[in-house]
């Protein structure tokens, strides 16, 4: 469960509410709005003023309670009559008004809910094994590490505004269910050789039009490194991913970019740095038990059916949610019915289900009598269809991806397919048995809904990227797959997975068996014309710019935030009296406050050398004397301070400069404000 004090604070409602009412009143733009609302997990849709508000589950873990505010919530406000459950194990809310946000927010916070950081160019909700704290083959229940990981990044200086959104991920055990092969980030509990405990470290993974699987940047990581790690190859993030493409801002472009080789150095680099400046005593333990290293692997994105747990006589119940949307008379009874059977929390999965943990063998016809009755249940073959909100919702959709999804069936060998409404894959059509991803493509100068075809997917541990198969108008979707399925069943060998089969045939197979569904002629341009649940002639509405990529940042702002950052490492290092490391963070701290100076007042040179930010500064502020004077004055001292450092002195110079930080930051926020009224 998430720590409320630190994610949840009054403040940050009181601050979308003024945000809003002066976009209403026309004193800030649309993109001031946005960078305040994504913070708070609010993402505007392509439909006006209608938002995604979008709740964070650390490990996808929701307390019972939160069944009842969920459903409130839903009450409370005009929106889509249900609640979604995402494949990062969020819960979130669609067609909310842009004006009723707050509001929501206001609610959810009053059951602990939180939304802080659920979209924007920040961490996103780190995600788990679905059966973590129960698998038999866990080396480790990751959830500690996970609710740690959540709290020390939430408000951090560091996450407040990167290039891009970032994504992590645990496992606890080397199947890796959690699919860390595809994340900024994954973690993964394992042993070393001298069987002690720890975890290996991928970084560099990432879905959309490039796909890349992650490269492994630790074999073997004690678990009191996890956080300096983390904040490591969060700080390369930040300092070397592209901010003015945001196309090319995902921290696997900086694999593309260094090398693998060159992104471990630089990985070293920071490393070296943030364990330094890192407390151990704020580093997450966990139990660590003998695994059972040949019980099965729970799969991709959650078990598919009831699975006995490592605690003896107990059982998790998954629960089939179709399509993922739960309504308000959903939420209630399934927290009548297990707060009455006695359980006290559920887990939201990967693939948009639900389960149940600690049901004793006897309690399991119980609990699915009580779900049935929720139009709820335990999941059937077939069922493992996923699909991101395409054009119901989203402004980068091009195809009505939820609509088409549920015609698809994944047959008696519950083959696992995802379906997108663009290319950016957030339905993980690459880690499918089946995936597709929409387009127009145009036919005798017609634009006909396509979806071209992924195959042979697999995000777990020796799985690869789906590869490429042939495209088939939207229509025919669902023949394409049950053709695909039914091939599968007539010609696998025993025992053979999709990916395997699909492999062991190759493309060209795939090309043949659907060559028919892929030509289109021109006499059919009337029936293939239209997406799936719209009548109208297809055409293609994205806007082309998704606010997942966040909004851009003041670079004054920006510049503060990384002055705040370099101060936390400073206090750090000063504590474990690491004083020369203490003052690299001072000399960053007072190049930072340089530039922040400069770029507010509007000098044409705002990264001059150092030995000449001083005269810059004061050149650049004749009107603001006390503070560049002061920064003079400063800079002097510390520079002094810094030849022999001295720890008796230490506390009164940052007593005095931090007493100037202060009014430096207000020149520049004064500065910023009058700058932006020009």
């Amino acid at each position: 469960m998430i720590e409320a004090e630190k994610y949840i604070k009054q403040e940050d409602f009181e601050r979308l509410e003024v945000a809003l009412q002066d976009y209403l009143d026309e004193k800030i733009d649309h993109n001031q709005l946005v960078g305040e609302r994504l913070m708070l997990g609010v993402y505007g849709q392509w439909q006006e003023n209608l938002c995604m508000v979008r709740s964070k589950l650390p490990g996808g873990d929701v307390p019972l309670s939160y069944l009842l505010g969920y459903a409130e919530g839903l009450d409370a406000v005009d929106c889509m009559e249900t609640v979604h459950i995402t494949t990062r194990q969020d819960i979130q809310y669609n067609d909310v008004p842009l004006d009723q946000t707050p509001k929501l927010l206001r609610l959810l916070a009053e059951h602990n809910i939180t939304t802080r950081e659920a979209c924007g160019n920040t961490v996103r909700n780190v995600s788990g094994c679905p059966m973590a704290t129960v698998c038999q083959r866990e080396h480790v229940d990751v959830i500690p590490y996970i609710e740690s990981t959540a709290a020390y990044l939430v408000r951090n200086p560091l996450t407040q505004s990167l290039p891009r959104k970032f994504k992590i991920t645990y496992s606890g055990c080397e199947a890796d269910c959690a699919q860390g092969a595809i994340q900024d980030l994954g973690f993964v509990a394992t042993r070393n050789s001298e069987g002690q405990p720890g975890f290996k470290v991928l970084a560099g993974g990432g879905l959309g039009p490039q796909s890349r699987q992650a490269i492994v940047i630790e074999e073997f990581l004690p678990e009191e490194m996890l956080l300096p790690a983390s904040q490591a190859v969060l700080a390369m993030h930040d300092k070397y991913s592209d901010r003015k493409r945001k196309s090319r801002s995902r921290i696997k472009f900086l694999v593309e970019r260094f090398g693998a080789e060159g992104f471990i150095e630089k990985y070293r680099e920071e490393l070296a740095r943030t364990a330094a400046a890192f407390d151990v005593d704020l580093a997450p333990a966990g139990q660590w038990r003998q695994a059972q290293e040949d019980a099965a692997a729970c799969g991709h994105g959650a078990p598919r059916q009831v699975t006995a747990q490592h605690q003896a006589d107990l059982f998790a119940v998954p629960v089939h949610v179709p399509g993922g949307d739960l309504t308000a008379g959903q939420l209630r009874g399934l927290h009548k019915l297990l707060t009455e059977q006695g359980y006290s929390h559920l887990r939201a999965t990967q693939d948009q289900e639900l389960i149940v943990f600690n049901v004793l063998e006897q309690g399991i016809p119980a609990l699915v009598e009580g779900l049935k009755a929720l139009d709820l249940g335990l999941i059937e073959p077939g069922t493992d269809v996923v699909a991101c909100p395409g054009t119901t919702t989203c402004q980068l959709g091009i195809t009505s991806s939820r609509v088409v999804a549920k015609m698809l069936d994944g047959g008696a060998d519950d083959l696992v397919i995802r379906v997108n409404g663009c290319q950016n894959n957030c339905a993980h059509s690459d880690l499918a048995d089946i995936g597709f991803y929409g387009k127009g493509r145009r036919h005798f100068g017609q634009l006909i809904p396509t979806y071209a075809i992924r195959l042979g997917g697999c995000g777990m541990a020796g799985g690869d990227l789906a590869f490429a198969g042939p495209e088939v108008p939207a229509v025919r979707v669902p023949i394409a797959v049950k053709r695909i399925a039914d091939a599968f069943a007539e010609r696998q060998e025993e025992n053979e997975k999709f990916s395997a089969w699909s492999r062991r045939l190759g493309p060209d197979y795939f090309d043949k068996l659907l060559e028919d569904l892929t030509q289109v002629r021109e006499f059919e341009l009337p029936m293939l014309q239209r997406d799936h649940g719209d009548s109208a002639v297809f055409k293609v509405q994205s806007t082309g710019v998704g606010e997942c990529a966040g909004a851009s940042i003041d670079p004054v702002d920006k510049f503060l935030l990384d002055i705040a950052y370099e101060r936390n490492l400073r206090n750090a290092f000063a504590v474990k009296r690491k004083f020369r490391e203490a003052a690299e963070s001072m000399e960053n701290v007072f190049s930072l406050v340089g530039r922040a100076l400069l770029t507010a007042s509007g000098a044409e040179e705002t990264n001059p050398a150092e030995d000449q930010m001083v005269a810059a500064v004061i050149a650049a502020l004749p009107d603001d004397q006390a503070v560049s004077e002061a920064y003079a004055e400063r800079f002097t001292t510390f520079t002094d301070w810094s030849a022999d450092l001295d720890e008796l002195d230490y506390p009164n110079l940052i007593k005095e400069t931090d007493a100037w930080l202060k009014r430096a930051r207000m020149s520049c926020r004064t500065m910023q404000a009058k700058r932006n009224k020009k």
